[in-house]
């Protein structure tokens, strides 16, 4: 019998929407609550579909898990303040109002280079979203940090595939220690923050780099 419950934030992007797919098939999960701006129109008896705006939202859902698949880039987002927005002030919000609603894990996508004194403004809003995070006091929080995501978006990325393709190529040589720079599929993202959310002996703050993650795939 399915025991726990999950929100999922990010259900429309690339590794939300592989997530979406492997809770609503899942035995360990009987309801998935998904955040959304407009419906998915995916009919399945296991999914509540919840039309909010983040900016203005303060409701909570009933849910032992939060996957968070949250993410935009700097270009899609037009401004750095719209894309800390969605990158940082976001995820932080719900996990709180969720913690607070009593939820025990928080599994969140950062990035590999993620650091306070990062010359990327990207690096820099990353690691404080896991900073504020940390400080919330989820029993469980996991946060996965991988390198370039791969597989196909709805949205046009063109940095990304450029870079997806160098590291295509660079995979091959990125072993041993530097492993954890490889690129990385989207499915396996998911696949690994599932079956960390199923796992009842890992407990406290958990980084989970791209390397491990690559088990996944």
């Amino acid at each position: 019998m399915a025991q726990k419950s999950a929100l999922l934030l990010g259900a429309t992007g690339l590794t939300g929407g592989h997530l979406l797919y492997l809770l609503l098939e899942s035995e360990e999960y009987h309801t998935i609550y998904i955040y959304v701006r407009r419906t998915l129109g995916i009919q399945n008896p296991k999914l509540k579909e919840i039309i909010i705006d983040y900016n203005s939202y303060e409701g909570t859902v009933d849910a032992d898990t939060v996957f968070c698949c949250l993410g935009t880039t700097i270009k899609i987002a037009k401004t750095k303040e719209a894309f800390k927005k969605v990158d940082q002030d976001y995820p932080v919000k719900i996990a709180q109002l969720q913690f607070n609603a009593g939820s025990k894990r928080f599994l969140v996508i950062s990035a590999m280079g993620a650091a306070s004194d990062s010359l990327f403004f990207y690096s820099r809003v990353k690691a404080e979203m896991e900073k504020l995070l940390s400080n919330i006091g989820y029993p469980k929080l996991f946060i996965f940090r991988p390198a370039i995501i791969t597989g196909e978006r709805n949205e046009n990325r063109s940095g990304e595939k450029i870079a997806t393709g160098i590291f295509e190529i660079l995979n091959y040589i990125l072993i041993g220690p530097l492993k954890k720079y490889q690129s990385v599929s989207a499915k396996a993202i998911a696949s690994c923050m599932l079956s960390y959310s199923c796992n009842n002996q890992v407990h406290g703050r958990v980084i989970i780099s791209s390397d491990r993650i690559k088990d996944f795939e």
